[in-house]
């Protein structure tokens, strides 16, 4: 592919990543921020230290200075992980819940596989798509968990001494 097709690609991936985060449900936004800016955190660390150790690179990228792919790891996964956080099947027995989570991490990897194979967007060098596998089922289940304890009941928090 030729690099107007990947500009293009990108620009998918933020249009598709903002009408996400309008369509988020009213009574879920307060979650979903949470999430994304965790996302956002772990990600974007994550993201600049892979790619400062040469284990991969995005030859063509939005910011000419950083390195990291801003789309992936400020907007496009982080609104993943909001869906992720406020659809996760709580009341589901567990595996129904381990799959729910298994889908996510899958269907990024086989997306990333894609872009690797037929884009300038993202090129592995020592990288694998199973660390790609990895990393990402890694920071989704830290992100539940993150989210779990941020709201987690206010009756603990209240009975604190000072």
């Amino acid at each position: 592919m030729n690099v107007k097709v990947d500009h293009m690609i990108i620009l998918a991936v933020w249009a598709i990543s903002v009408i996400g985060m309008l369509l988020v449900p009213k009574r879920n936004r307060r979650k979903a921020q949470v999430a994304f800016l965790f996302q956002q955190f772990l990600s974007w660390i994550l993201g600049l230290i892979v790619v400062q150790n040469n284990w991969l690179e995005y030859p063509v990228r939005e910011l000419r200075y950083n390195y990291s792919s801003l789309t992936f790891e400020f907007i496009g996964y982080p609104i993943i992980a909001v869906y992720l956080n406020i659809y996760y099947p709580k009341v589901k027995k567990g595996w129904t819940r381990f799959l729910f989570v298994l889908s996510f991490p899958a269907a990024i990897t086989l997306i990333e596989i894609l872009l690797e194979t037929r884009t300038q967007l993202i090129k592995y060098h020592t990288w694998s798509w199973y660390w790609t596998f990895i990393s990402i089922f890694t920071t989704l289940l830290l992100s539940l968990l993150f989210n779990r304890w941020f709201f987690r009941s206010g009756a603990e928090g209240s009975q604190q001494e000072v």
